[in-house]
């Protein structure tokens, strides 16, 4: 079930390795992922396009670096601007006094130093189009819209769907090894599987008004990424730039109880443009109202993850309220982990371990965000938001906890975020080069094992032939730092832990699963060890082995 069969285009049947439901940034990262490691998979969504609203806006620092490995980066930002990533608390828009505040993303220089690339503002509905076409160009699986997922069973080894074309009411069978649910917070997957969503579901209602209009003289040449208003009748309003084409969105609280014919009756086109007027001070300003919609805050989560064969992701997962701007950018990299974990496993690069490690690593981040974003004003956390977006340090039975403990800023009274290489955290950016070219360490993860090792790795590269040779899984990518690589600005070895012939075992996304801070005296055996681990291989006899090394290593740098 290595492709998608579609003969011919009216077939009833298909056999696919990945059904996934739902085309937005969930679904769409998922089946990228998959296809960058060269399985297919079928999308389908229910509505006719991508978004048509520009819905989320701020694309995190790590959705940004996912992007960047997707080589799709630069046209991701092209669909916003440069603005303060900060919030400005007015009396009016215009006002010459705004009080900043915390936003949760880094200002350009504190991303310097610790990341290849910056955070941007750039609407769903730019954002989503270029995963469309990435997706496509890849060659490895299709998109059906106005497609509806009407029925599905899961089996011990797959999913049987039927899906049914909106249009002209076809009908499909769909086999699958796995179903991904991407399908938003009103999930049918979710539905069907009977899992419950635990948190509140009402913690505030806005009506939401997407306009267009040439704030440029009004808001100056330092737009920030959101404007809370303070009006002299009311609770205060929302101002979030929305794109390069002068598009905003204009939010309002609502009373409660407000239903949606109350809602559409207190707020016509007509007045909607008075209320943006008066917020500009500008009676005369041309606006042009594109659409309007009622929404309420929620922060819940799914009460499981995963049911069989089928797995949610995205907001069929977590739904949580725009403070700190985490709801989209945790769906990206939940999507990122689970699309590389469901290809290997359908590869038959690692077992079913790998797959049920998706929930036991991102459901307490996933969590976590949601807990924050219920945090009034700002959604909780540290200003930059750096700490929460790149500081994650997961845990599961595919990763080798070497003991360490948290960097002494991060755990401090005043939080912050350290690059560190703790098995389960992000491997940190480090520039390195090869003749002229100038690289980040997190350029050589994305399709393989990586083990970066500190200055000559012929022993390592040794041990990993070895271990290619007499056991299954994945072959092990080996990156010298100090010979091939130059460290160039001399950070390695200290950001990532290692003495000479130290070395990581970094997953495709990213993530340290193994730390050997030196060189082990035994190392096929080490390697072929974390290998099994990493891949849901491992045995007993393989953590009895690292942490024998662990603990060995430990001792002789005490000693030392």
């Amino acid at each position: 079930m290595d492709e998608i069969d579609t003969r011919p285009t009216a077939a009833t049947r298909l056999e696919v390795p990945v059904l996934i439901v739902g085309a937005g940034p969930a679904g769409l990262v998922t089946a990228i992922s998959l296809a960058r490691q060269g399985v297919r998979s079928l999308v389908v969504e229910r509505h006719p396009s991508t978004s048509i609203f520009p819905r989320a806006t701020g694309v995190s620092t790590r959705s940004m670096e996912i992007f960047r490995s997707f080589g799709i980066d630069e046209e991701v930002r092209r669909g916003g601007w440069g603005i303060v990533p900060r919030q400005a608390t007015v009396r009016w828009l215009g006002d010459p006094e705004p009080v900043e505040g915390a936003l949760g993303f880094p200002d350009a220089d504190v991303a310097a130093a610790v990341s290849p690339t910056t955070a941007t503002v750039s609407p769903q509905d730019h954002l989503e189009p270029v995963l469309v076409d990435h997706y496509r160009s890849l060659g490895m699986g299709e998109i059906r819209f106005s497609t509806e997922l009407v029925f599905f069973e899961g089996e011990a080894d797959g999913v049987t769907a039927t899906l049914r074309d909106r249009i002209d009411g076809t009908v499909v069978t769909v086999r699958s090894r796995y179903l991904v649910g991407a399908d938003g917070h009103r999930s049918t997957v979710r539905d069907a599987l009977g899992i419950p969503m635990e948190g509140p579901d009402d913690l505030g209602q806005f009506i939401s008004i997407l306009f267009r209009a040439d704030l440029s003289t009004v808001l100056g040449d330092d737009v920030y990424g959101l404007y809370v208003i303070g009006g002299d009748a009311g609770p205060p309003t929302v101002l979030v730039p929305s794109g390069a084409d002068d598009r905003f969105v204009f939010a309002i609280p609502l009373l409660p109880g407000m239903d949606a014919a109350a809602t559409a009756a207190a707020f016509p086109p007509e007045r909607c443009i008075a209320l943006i007027r008066d917020a500009a001070r500008r009676p005369d300003l041309d606006v042009e109202i594109l659409a309007s919609n009622a929404f309420a805050f929620s922060a819940q989560v799914a009460s499981r993850l995963r049911d069989g064969r089928v797995i949610l992701v995205g907001d069929a997962a977590h739904r949580m309220t725009p403070r700190g701007g985490r709801g989209m950018n945790t769906a990206i990299a939940d999507a990122y982990d689970l699309g590389w974990k469901l290809a290997w496993t359908v590869r038959g690069l690692a077992t079913e371990a790998l797959v049920e490690s998706y929930e036991i690593e991102r459901g307490p981040v996933g969590r976590r965000n949601v807990a924050l974003s219920m945090v009034p004003g700002e959604g909780g956390g540290t200003d930059d938001g750096l700490l929460e977006d790149l500081g994650a340090v997961v845990r599961s039975a595919v990763i080798v906890d070497d003991g360490s403990s948290e960097p002494a800023s991060a755990a401090g009274a005043d939080p912050s975020y350290w690059p560190d290489a703790r098995p389960g955290a992000r491997a940190p950016h480090a520039w390195l080069s090869i003749g002229e070219e100038r690289l980040s360490t997190l350029d050589l993860f994305g399709r393989e094992l990586v083990l970066m090792v500190a200055g000559d790795a012929g022993s390592w590269r040794t041990a990993a032939a070895s271990v290619a040779e007499s056991m299954p899984g994945p072959a092990v990518r080996i990156r010298s730092v100090g010979r091939w690589l130059r460290d160039t600005d001399g950070t390695f070895a200290e950001t990532y832990g290692l003495s000479d012939g130290g070395a990581v075992l970094v997953r495709p996304d990213g993530v340290v699963a193994w730390r050997m801070r030196s060189a082990p005296t035994d190392m096929r055996r080490a390697l072929a060890a974390a290998v099994a681990v990493a891949t849901g291989r491992g045995s007993d006899a393989d953590r009895d082995v690292l942490s024998g090394v662990v603990s060995i290593a430990g001792a002789h740098e005490e000693a030392a």
